[in-house]
């Protein structure tokens, strides 16, 4: 995404992210996006490391891996609404 979206739209633009990647807005994805993409879509920055964006609980989940790589710590989990 490239457009940076209202507080309003945040939950939709996530729907739509949800749509778009794995075709429907209740699925769950994972993986990494850069630190423009965040913003763009989240509205800040969570930091390096894997995004958990779930539908059906409308929570998005930064994971960073620790203890050498062998573990992974949550950093933050959010509501849509919280964005």
């Amino acid at each position: 995404m490239t457009t940076t979206t209202e507080t309003p739209d945040r939950a939709a633009a996530l729907a739509l992210f949800l749509i778009e990647r794995k075709g429907s807005c209740l699925a769950t994805w994972s993986g990494r996006l850069t630190a423009a993409e965040q913003r763009a879509l989240l509205g800040r920055f969570l930091g390096k490391g894997k995004l958990w964006i779930d539908g059906a609980a409308e929570t998005v989940e930064h994971h960073r891996k620790v203890g050498f790589g062998f573990d992974s710590e949550c950093t933050a989990s959010l509501s849509w609404r919280a964005l």
